[in-house]
Protein backbone atom coordinates (compact mmCIF):
# COMPACT_ATOMS: atom_id res chain seq x y z
CA UNK A 1 0.00 0.00 0.00
CA UNK A 2 1.39 3.37 -1.01
CA UNK A 3 1.84 5.88 1.78
CA UNK A 4 0.92 9.51 1.36
CA UNK A 5 0.57 12.61 3.46
CA UNK A 6 -3.05 13.62 4.06
CA UNK A 7 -2.49 16.47 6.43
CA UNK A 8 -0.05 18.94 7.85
CA UNK A 9 1.25 17.29 11.01
CA UNK A 10 2.83 19.09 13.90
CA UNK A 11 3.27 18.87 17.66
CA UNK A 12 3.21 22.58 18.43
CA UNK A 13 2.41 22.45 22.11
CA UNK A 14 5.78 24.02 22.82
CA UNK A 15 6.28 25.85 19.53
CA UNK A 16 9.61 27.49 20.30
CA UNK A 17 11.29 24.31 21.53
CA UNK A 18 9.95 22.33 18.63
CA UNK A 19 11.17 24.88 16.08
CA UNK A 20 14.68 24.78 17.46
CA UNK A 21 14.71 20.99 17.52
CA UNK A 22 13.39 20.71 13.98
CA UNK A 23 16.34 22.68 12.67
CA UNK A 24 18.76 20.00 13.80
CA UNK A 25 16.66 16.87 13.20
CA UNK A 26 17.09 14.66 10.19
CA UNK A 27 14.45 14.17 7.51
CA UNK A 28 13.34 10.82 8.93
CA UNK A 29 9.68 10.05 8.23
CA UNK A 30 7.49 8.06 10.62
CA UNK A 31 4.34 6.33 9.41
CA UNK A 32 1.02 5.91 11.20
CA UNK A 33 -1.53 3.28 10.15
CA UNK A 34 -5.18 4.37 10.01
CA UNK A 35 -8.47 2.47 9.87
CA UNK A 36 -11.88 4.10 9.34
CA UNK A 37 -15.10 2.19 9.99
CA UNK A 38 -18.66 3.44 9.83
CA UNK A 39 -22.13 3.11 8.36
CA UNK A 40 -25.02 5.26 7.20
CA UNK A 41 -25.35 7.16 10.49
CA UNK A 42 -23.00 8.22 13.30
CA UNK A 43 -20.38 5.79 14.61
CA UNK A 44 -17.93 6.89 17.31
CA UNK A 45 -15.03 5.12 18.98
CA UNK A 46 -15.30 4.83 22.77
CA UNK A 47 -12.59 2.64 24.33
CA UNK A 48 -9.72 0.25 23.57
CA UNK A 49 -9.02 -2.83 25.73
CA UNK A 50 -5.98 -5.14 25.61
CA UNK A 51 -6.72 -8.83 25.00
CA UNK A 52 -4.65 -11.98 24.96
CA UNK A 53 -2.14 -12.70 22.18
CA UNK A 54 -1.61 -9.01 21.41
CA UNK A 55 -5.18 -8.51 20.22
CA UNK A 56 -7.32 -5.48 21.04
CA UNK A 57 -11.03 -4.95 21.64
CA UNK A 58 -12.54 -1.80 20.15
CA UNK A 59 -15.78 -0.46 21.64
CA UNK A 60 -17.82 2.02 19.64
CA UNK A 61 -21.24 3.61 19.74
CA UNK A 62 -23.21 3.16 16.52
CA UNK A 63 -26.40 4.76 15.22
CA UNK A 64 -26.19 2.86 11.93
CA UNK A 65 -29.15 0.65 12.78
CA UNK A 66 -32.71 0.37 11.51
CA UNK A 67 -34.04 2.59 14.32
CA UNK A 68 -31.08 5.02 14.36
CA UNK A 69 -30.65 4.59 18.11
CA UNK A 70 -27.26 4.23 19.83
CA UNK A 71 -26.10 0.65 20.26
CA UNK A 72 -22.78 -0.93 21.24
CA UNK A 73 -20.46 -1.96 18.39
CA UNK A 74 -17.76 -4.43 19.46
CA UNK A 75 -14.78 -5.33 17.26
CA UNK A 76 -11.97 -7.76 18.05
CA UNK A 77 -8.82 -6.64 16.22
CA UNK A 78 -5.56 -8.45 15.54
CA UNK A 79 -2.13 -6.87 16.05
CA UNK A 80 -2.39 -5.17 12.64
CA UNK A 81 -5.70 -3.52 13.62
CA UNK A 82 -7.69 -5.75 11.26
CA UNK A 83 -11.09 -7.05 12.50
CA UNK A 84 -11.23 -10.69 13.57
CA UNK A 85 -14.95 -10.46 14.38
CA UNK A 86 -17.48 -7.77 15.16
CA UNK A 87 -20.91 -7.71 16.74
CA UNK A 88 -23.52 -5.24 17.96
CA UNK A 89 -25.24 -5.26 21.35
CA UNK A 90 -28.75 -3.84 21.63
CA UNK A 91 -31.16 -2.61 24.27
CA UNK A 92 -34.20 -0.41 23.74
CA UNK A 93 -34.16 2.50 23.42
CA UNK A 94 -30.37 2.88 23.62
CA UNK A 95 -27.18 1.23 24.80
CA UNK A 96 -23.88 3.13 25.13
CA UNK A 97 -20.73 1.03 25.72
CA UNK A 98 -18.26 2.32 28.30
CA UNK A 99 -15.76 -0.49 29.05
CA UNK A 100 -14.96 -4.19 28.66
CA UNK A 101 -12.75 -6.80 30.29
CA UNK A 102 -11.38 -10.18 29.17
CA UNK A 103 -11.55 -13.07 31.62
CA UNK A 104 -8.98 -15.83 32.04
CA UNK A 105 -11.01 -18.35 30.01
CA UNK A 106 -11.37 -15.94 27.07
CA UNK A 107 -14.88 -14.67 27.81
CA UNK A 108 -15.36 -10.93 27.36
CA UNK A 109 -17.76 -8.82 29.41
CA UNK A 110 -18.89 -5.48 27.95
CA UNK A 111 -20.20 -2.84 30.37
CA UNK A 112 -22.70 -0.36 28.93
CA UNK A 113 -25.07 2.38 30.01
CA UNK A 114 -28.72 1.67 29.23
CA UNK A 115 -31.80 3.85 29.54
CA UNK A 116 -34.18 2.48 32.17
CA UNK A 117 -37.11 4.91 32.17
CA UNK A 118 -37.92 8.59 32.65
CA UNK A 119 -38.04 8.25 36.43
CA UNK A 120 -34.88 6.21 37.00
CA UNK A 121 -32.78 7.53 34.13
CA UNK A 122 -29.82 5.31 33.26
CA UNK A 123 -28.73 1.91 34.56
CA UNK A 124 -25.80 -0.46 34.06
CA UNK A 125 -25.82 -3.44 31.70
CA UNK A 126 -23.32 -6.23 31.16
CA UNK A 127 -23.13 -8.45 28.06
CA UNK A 128 -20.81 -11.45 28.30
CA UNK A 129 -19.47 -12.80 25.00
CA UNK A 130 -17.62 -16.00 24.22
CA UNK A 131 -14.16 -15.66 22.60
CA UNK A 132 -15.83 -15.63 19.15
CA UNK A 133 -18.14 -12.72 19.94
CA UNK A 134 -21.41 -14.61 20.56
CA UNK A 135 -23.51 -13.32 23.47
CA UNK A 136 -23.60 -15.77 26.38
CA UNK A 137 -25.54 -13.75 28.94
CA UNK A 138 -26.87 -10.29 29.81
CA UNK A 139 -27.55 -8.67 33.20
CA UNK A 140 -28.68 -5.24 34.37
CA UNK A 141 -28.35 -3.31 37.62
CA UNK A 142 -29.70 0.01 38.80
CA UNK A 143 -31.30 1.96 41.61
CA UNK A 144 -34.36 4.19 41.61
CA UNK A 145 -32.09 7.07 40.51
CA UNK A 146 -29.53 7.71 37.81
CA UNK A 147 -26.65 5.23 37.75
CA UNK A 148 -23.77 5.93 35.35
CA UNK A 149 -21.26 3.09 34.74
CA UNK A 150 -17.63 3.89 33.97
CA UNK A 151 -15.16 0.96 34.29
CA UNK A 152 -15.12 -2.81 34.85
CA UNK A 153 -12.41 -5.25 35.99
CA UNK A 154 -11.70 -8.94 36.48
CA UNK A 155 -10.42 -9.30 40.03
CA UNK A 156 -9.47 -12.89 40.86
CA UNK A 157 -12.21 -14.22 38.60
CA UNK A 158 -14.90 -11.86 39.87
CA UNK A 159 -16.45 -9.06 37.83
CA UNK A 160 -16.16 -5.62 39.43
CA UNK A 161 -17.73 -2.46 37.99
CA UNK A 162 -17.34 1.16 39.08
CA UNK A 163 -19.34 4.28 38.30
CA UNK A 164 -21.57 7.01 39.73
CA UNK A 165 -24.93 6.70 41.48
CA UNK A 166 -27.40 9.41 42.52
CA UNK A 167 -29.45 7.25 44.88
CA UNK A 168 -28.40 9.42 47.85
CA UNK A 169 -29.49 12.59 46.06
CA UNK A 170 -25.91 13.56 45.20
CA UNK A 171 -23.31 11.85 43.09
CA UNK A 172 -21.41 9.07 44.89
CA UNK A 173 -18.94 6.40 43.81
CA UNK A 174 -20.69 3.08 43.21
CA UNK A 175 -19.16 -0.36 42.81
CA UNK A 176 -20.69 -3.76 42.16
CA UNK A 177 -19.23 -7.25 42.45
CA UNK A 178 -20.45 -10.29 40.48
CA UNK A 179 -19.53 -13.96 40.52
CA UNK A 180 -19.92 -16.35 37.57
CA UNK A 181 -22.73 -18.79 38.28
CA UNK A 182 -23.49 -21.27 35.51
CA UNK A 183 -23.79 -19.12 32.40
CA UNK A 184 -24.32 -15.68 33.90
CA UNK A 185 -22.98 -13.17 36.41
CA UNK A 186 -24.73 -13.16 39.79
CA UNK A 187 -24.65 -9.97 41.86
CA UNK A 188 -22.90 -10.77 45.13
CA UNK A 189 -22.26 -7.30 46.55
CA UNK A 190 -22.71 -3.61 45.85
CA UNK A 191 -21.83 -0.46 47.76
CA UNK A 192 -21.60 3.30 47.35
CA UNK A 193 -19.49 5.83 49.20
CA UNK A 194 -18.67 9.50 48.86
CA UNK A 195 -17.86 12.80 50.45
CA UNK A 196 -20.03 15.81 51.23
CA UNK A 197 -19.75 17.10 47.67
CA UNK A 198 -21.22 15.65 44.49
CA UNK A 199 -18.73 13.33 42.75
CA UNK A 200 -18.90 12.28 39.11
CA UNK A 201 -16.60 9.31 38.48
CA UNK A 202 -14.45 9.63 35.33
CA UNK A 203 -12.04 6.70 35.69
CA UNK A 204 -11.00 3.96 38.09
CA UNK A 205 -8.30 1.34 38.74
CA UNK A 206 -8.11 -1.63 41.09
CA UNK A 207 -4.69 -2.36 42.61
CA UNK A 208 -4.82 -5.32 44.99
CA UNK A 209 -7.42 -4.38 47.62
CA UNK A 210 -7.33 -0.69 46.72
CA UNK A 211 -9.82 1.01 44.43
CA UNK A 212 -8.46 4.22 42.86
CA UNK A 213 -11.16 6.59 41.61
CA UNK A 214 -10.81 9.85 39.72
CA UNK A 215 -13.84 12.12 39.89
CA UNK A 216 -14.97 15.65 39.16
CA UNK A 217 -16.45 17.73 41.98
CA UNK A 218 -18.85 20.02 40.05
CA UNK A 219 -19.77 22.13 43.08
CA UNK A 220 -16.14 22.93 43.90
CA UNK A 221 -14.97 22.92 40.27
CA UNK A 222 -12.13 20.61 41.27
CA UNK A 223 -10.75 17.23 40.24
CA UNK A 224 -10.33 14.53 42.86
CA UNK A 225 -8.37 11.28 43.15
CA UNK A 226 -9.25 8.93 46.00
CA UNK A 227 -8.04 5.56 47.25
CA UNK A 228 -10.57 3.23 48.90
CA UNK A 229 -9.85 0.00 50.77
CA UNK A 230 -12.25 -2.60 49.32
CA UNK A 231 -11.93 -4.78 52.42
CA UNK A 232 -12.81 -2.11 55.00
CA UNK A 233 -14.71 0.19 52.59
CA UNK A 234 -12.82 3.14 54.05
CA UNK A 235 -11.06 6.03 52.34
CA UNK A 236 -7.29 5.58 52.57
CA UNK A 237 -6.32 8.96 51.11
CA UNK A 238 -7.70 11.67 48.83
CA UNK A 239 -6.12 14.25 46.54
CA UNK A 240 -7.89 17.39 45.24
CA UNK A 241 -6.56 19.68 42.51
CA UNK A 242 -5.18 22.94 43.85
CA UNK A 243 -5.73 25.33 40.94
CA UNK A 244 -8.23 28.12 41.56
CA UNK A 245 -9.76 27.60 38.13
CA UNK A 246 -12.52 25.20 36.97
CA UNK A 247 -10.96 21.74 36.74
CA UNK A 248 -12.44 18.42 35.63
CA UNK A 249 -11.00 14.95 36.04
CA UNK A 250 -10.39 12.91 32.87
CA UNK A 251 -8.41 9.67 33.23
CA UNK A 252 -5.98 7.56 35.28
CA UNK A 253 -3.13 5.17 34.53
CA UNK A 254 -0.72 3.27 36.78
CA UNK A 255 2.92 2.29 36.24
CA UNK A 256 4.81 0.48 39.00
CA UNK A 257 3.97 2.49 42.14
CA UNK A 258 2.99 5.77 40.47
CA UNK A 259 -0.49 6.93 39.42
CA UNK A 260 -0.82 9.54 36.69
CA UNK A 261 -4.05 11.55 36.73
CA UNK A 262 -5.15 13.60 33.73
CA UNK A 263 -7.32 16.74 34.03
CA UNK A 264 -8.63 19.68 32.02
CA UNK A 265 -8.40 23.21 33.43
CA UNK A 266 -10.32 26.23 32.16
CA UNK A 267 -7.64 28.90 32.58
CA UNK A 268 -7.84 32.61 31.81
CA UNK A 269 -5.95 31.89 28.56
CA UNK A 270 -8.31 29.06 27.53
CA UNK A 271 -8.69 25.30 28.01
CA UNK A 272 -5.50 23.49 29.03
CA UNK A 273 -4.66 19.92 29.95
CA UNK A 274 -3.10 19.27 33.34
CA UNK A 275 -1.74 16.26 35.16
CA UNK A 276 -0.62 15.06 38.55
CA UNK A 277 1.52 12.09 39.59
CA UNK A 278 1.00 10.47 42.98
CA UNK A 279 2.44 7.49 44.80
CA UNK A 280 0.17 4.63 45.85
CA UNK A 281 0.50 6.03 49.39
CA UNK A 282 -1.04 9.32 48.26
CA UNK A 283 2.11 11.46 48.13
CA UNK A 284 1.97 14.16 45.44
CA UNK A 285 5.03 13.81 43.20
CA UNK A 286 4.11 16.20 40.40
CA UNK A 287 1.31 18.66 39.63
CA UNK A 288 1.43 20.76 36.49
CA UNK A 289 -0.43 22.75 33.83
CA UNK A 290 1.96 22.81 30.84
CA UNK A 291 2.22 25.97 28.84
CA UNK A 292 0.42 26.16 25.51
CA UNK A 293 -0.55 28.81 22.99
CA UNK A 294 -3.78 27.08 21.92
CA UNK A 295 -6.82 25.50 23.56
CA UNK A 296 -6.16 21.85 24.41
CA UNK A 297 -8.79 19.43 25.75
CA UNK A 298 -7.37 16.10 26.95
CA UNK A 299 -9.13 12.73 26.72
CA UNK A 300 -6.78 9.95 27.86
CA UNK A 301 -3.27 9.09 29.00
CA UNK A 302 -1.03 6.01 29.03
CA UNK A 303 2.33 5.19 30.53
CA UNK A 304 4.79 3.95 27.88
CA UNK A 305 7.95 3.69 30.03
CA UNK A 306 8.81 3.69 33.72
CA UNK A 307 9.26 7.47 33.74
CA UNK A 308 7.21 8.75 30.79
CA UNK A 309 3.54 8.89 29.83
CA UNK A 310 1.63 10.12 26.78
CA UNK A 311 -1.62 12.05 26.43
CA UNK A 312 -4.13 12.35 23.62
CA UNK A 313 -6.01 15.61 23.29
CA UNK A 314 -8.13 17.66 20.90
CA UNK A 315 -7.26 21.13 19.66
CA UNK A 316 -8.56 23.46 16.97
CA UNK A 317 -5.59 25.81 17.03
CA UNK A 318 -2.92 24.14 14.91
CA UNK A 319 -4.16 25.05 11.46
CA UNK A 320 -5.45 21.76 10.05
CA UNK A 321 -8.95 23.16 9.51
CA UNK A 322 -10.96 21.65 12.35
CA UNK A 323 -10.66 19.53 15.46
CA UNK A 324 -7.31 17.72 15.51
CA UNK A 325 -5.79 14.90 17.56
CA UNK A 326 -2.77 16.08 19.54
CA UNK A 327 -0.43 13.33 20.75
CA UNK A 328 2.10 14.43 23.39
CA UNK A 329 4.77 12.76 25.53
CA UNK A 330 5.64 13.91 29.05
CA UNK A 331 8.27 13.23 31.68
CA UNK A 332 6.71 11.94 34.90
CA UNK A 333 9.75 13.23 36.79
CA UNK A 334 9.83 16.87 35.64
CA UNK A 335 6.57 17.26 33.70
CA UNK A 336 8.54 18.43 30.64
CA UNK A 337 6.99 18.05 27.19
CA UNK A 338 8.92 15.51 25.10
CA UNK A 339 7.45 15.97 21.66
CA UNK A 340 4.58 14.48 19.72
CA UNK A 341 2.67 15.19 16.48
CA UNK A 342 -0.84 16.28 15.60
CA UNK A 343 -3.08 14.11 13.40
CA UNK A 344 -5.99 15.51 11.46
CA UNK A 345 -7.60 16.50 8.21
CA UNK A 346 -9.56 19.59 7.16
CA UNK A 347 -12.52 17.96 8.90
CA UNK A 348 -13.01 17.21 12.59
CA UNK A 349 -11.27 14.37 14.41
CA UNK A 350 -11.91 13.90 18.12
CA UNK A 351 -10.15 11.27 20.28
CA UNK A 352 -11.75 9.08 22.92
CA UNK A 353 -9.27 6.45 24.10
CA UNK A 354 -5.59 5.54 23.96
CA UNK A 355 -3.85 2.19 24.56
CA UNK A 356 -0.19 1.22 24.98
CA UNK A 357 0.12 -2.49 24.18
CA UNK A 358 2.69 -5.15 25.06
CA UNK A 359 4.41 -4.65 21.67
CA UNK A 360 5.10 -1.00 22.59
CA UNK A 361 2.57 0.27 20.04
CA UNK A 362 0.21 3.17 20.72
CA UNK A 363 -3.43 2.83 19.61
CA UNK A 364 -5.71 5.88 19.44
CA UNK A 365 -9.47 5.56 18.97
CA UNK A 366 -11.94 8.34 18.24
CA UNK A 367 -14.20 9.65 15.52
CA UNK A 368 -13.97 11.63 12.29
CA UNK A 369 -16.70 13.33 10.27
CA UNK A 370 -14.84 13.64 6.98
CA UNK A 371 -15.48 10.32 5.29
CA UNK A 372 -19.22 9.64 5.20
CA UNK A 373 -21.31 12.59 4.05
CA UNK A 374 -20.68 14.55 7.23
CA UNK A 375 -21.53 11.60 9.47
CA UNK A 376 -19.15 10.47 12.19
CA UNK A 377 -17.09 7.33 11.58
CA UNK A 378 -14.80 5.36 13.88
CA UNK A 379 -11.20 6.59 13.53
CA UNK A 380 -8.36 4.31 14.68
CA UNK A 381 -4.67 5.17 14.53
CA UNK A 382 -1.87 2.72 15.25
CA UNK A 383 1.57 4.14 16.06
CA UNK A 384 4.54 1.79 15.85
CA UNK A 385 5.87 3.23 19.11
CA UNK A 386 5.46 6.27 21.32
CA UNK A 387 8.40 8.13 19.74
CA UNK A 388 6.47 8.86 16.53
CA UNK A 389 7.20 12.37 15.30
CA UNK A 390 9.75 12.98 18.04
CA UNK A 391 10.32 16.76 17.98
CA UNK A 392 9.84 17.17 14.23
CA UNK A 393 6.87 17.10 11.87
CA UNK A 394 7.79 14.39 9.33
CA UNK A 395 4.91 12.00 9.92
CA UNK A 396 2.89 10.36 7.17
CA UNK A 397 -0.51 8.75 7.52
CA UNK A 398 -1.02 5.42 5.78
CA UNK A 399 -4.74 4.80 5.25
CA UNK A 400 -4.43 1.11 4.48
CA UNK A 401 -8.08 0.28 5.13
CA UNK A 402 -11.18 2.45 4.69
CA UNK A 403 -14.17 0.24 5.42
CA UNK A 404 -17.34 2.32 5.52
CA UNK A 405 -19.52 -0.59 6.54
CA UNK A 406 -21.17 -1.98 9.63
CA UNK A 407 -21.88 -5.55 10.78
CA UNK A 408 -24.13 -7.64 8.58
CA UNK A 409 -26.96 -7.63 11.09
CA UNK A 410 -27.41 -3.87 10.66
CA UNK A 411 -29.79 -2.50 8.04
CA UNK A 412 -27.89 -0.65 5.29
CA UNK A 413 -29.10 1.29 2.25
CA UNK A 414 -28.98 -1.17 -0.65
CA UNK A 415 -28.45 1.74 -3.06
CA UNK A 416 -24.93 2.39 -1.77
CA UNK A 417 -22.30 1.86 -4.46
CA UNK A 418 -19.08 -0.10 -4.08
CA UNK A 419 -15.82 0.55 -5.88
CA UNK A 420 -13.83 -2.55 -6.86
CA UNK A 421 -10.91 -2.57 -6.42
CA UNK A 422 -10.16 0.13 -3.87
CA UNK A 423 -7.39 1.45 -3.75
CA UNK A 424 -7.64 2.39 -7.44
CA UNK A 425 -4.92 3.02 -10.00
CA UNK A 426 -6.56 2.51 -13.39
CA UNK A 427 -9.97 1.33 -14.57
CA UNK A 428 -12.28 0.23 -11.74
CA UNK A 429 -15.88 -0.98 -11.42
CA UNK A 430 -18.73 0.87 -9.70
CA UNK A 431 -20.95 -1.87 -8.36
CA UNK A 432 -24.58 -1.02 -7.67
CA UNK A 433 -24.61 1.65 -10.39
CA UNK A 434 -27.93 1.92 -12.24
CA UNK A 435 -28.58 3.47 -15.70
CA UNK A 436 -29.01 7.24 -15.41
CA UNK A 437 -27.10 7.58 -12.15
CA UNK A 438 -24.26 10.08 -12.21
CA UNK A 439 -21.08 10.45 -10.23
CA UNK A 440 -18.53 13.16 -9.52
CA UNK A 441 -15.03 12.77 -8.03
CA UNK A 442 -13.59 15.56 -5.87
CA UNK A 443 -10.24 16.04 -4.16
CA UNK A 444 -9.61 17.28 -0.62
CA UNK A 445 -9.88 20.92 -1.67
CA UNK A 446 -13.32 20.37 -3.23
CA UNK A 447 -12.06 20.54 -6.83
CA UNK A 448 -13.86 18.28 -9.32
CA UNK A 449 -11.33 15.99 -11.01
CA UNK A 450 -13.71 13.66 -12.89
CA UNK A 451 -17.41 13.00 -13.49
CA UNK A 452 -19.56 10.65 -15.53
CA UNK A 453 -22.56 8.35 -15.70
CA UNK A 454 -21.00 4.95 -16.48
CA UNK A 455 -20.59 1.92 -14.21
CA UNK A 456 -16.81 2.26 -14.39
CA UNK A 457 -14.13 4.97 -14.27
CA UNK A 458 -10.44 5.38 -15.01
CA UNK A 459 -8.23 6.77 -12.22
CA UNK A 460 -4.94 6.59 -14.10
CA UNK A 461 -4.75 10.38 -14.50
CA UNK A 462 -6.06 11.30 -11.05
CA UNK A 463 -3.75 12.72 -8.35
CA UNK A 464 -2.47 10.21 -5.81
CA UNK A 465 -4.09 10.34 -2.42
CA UNK A 466 -7.61 10.38 -1.07
CA UNK A 467 -10.58 11.46 -3.23
CA UNK A 468 -14.35 11.35 -2.82
CA UNK A 469 -16.92 10.01 -5.29
CA UNK A 470 -20.32 11.70 -4.92
CA UNK A 471 -23.21 9.69 -6.30
CA UNK A 472 -26.78 10.61 -7.22
CA UNK A 473 -29.71 9.39 -9.29
CA UNK A 474 -30.62 10.71 -12.74
CA UNK A 475 -32.51 13.81 -11.59
CA UNK A 476 -30.11 14.59 -8.70
CA UNK A 477 -32.95 14.29 -6.16
CA UNK A 478 -31.56 11.41 -4.11
CA UNK A 479 -27.92 11.91 -3.17
CA UNK A 480 -26.08 9.01 -1.56
CA UNK A 481 -23.19 9.14 0.88
CA UNK A 482 -19.78 9.72 -0.74
CA UNK A 483 -17.39 6.87 -1.39
CA UNK A 484 -13.80 7.26 -0.19
CA UNK A 485 -11.29 6.20 -2.86
CA UNK A 486 -7.57 5.80 -2.33
CA UNK A 487 -5.70 6.61 -5.54
CA UNK A 488 -2.33 4.88 -5.97
CA UNK A 489 -0.06 5.89 -8.87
Amino acid sequence: MRRFRIDRLGGVLLAGAMLCASLVCSAQVDTVEVRIWGGQQDDRGVRLISLQNGEVLSLSSTNSTSNNQPQAWVQRLDGDAQPIWETTLNDEPLLQPVDAVEHEDGRITVLSMRYANAAEGYDWQWHTLDPNGSVVSSQTWGTAAWDLPQRCFDREGELWSVGTTYISGAGDTQWTRHTWMGNSWALSDASSFGFDEEEVVTDALIVGDTLLVSATLPGLERAQLSAFDLMTEETVWSFTSAWNEPTVSVALDLRNQTVAALMNVETAEGMRLAFACLSLDGDTLLEKIPGSGVDVESFDLQWYSDVDFATISMTEGLGLGGEELLFSRWSAVTGAWQGGPTFGTQWDERPASMLHDAANRIWILGRTDGYSNGRDDVYLLQLEDASVGDYYVNVETNISDVSLSTPSDLLLDESVWQVVPNPVSGVFEIRGHQPGQRWKVMDASGRTIAEGCENHADASQWPAGMVWMLCSDANQSRPMRPLVLIVVQ
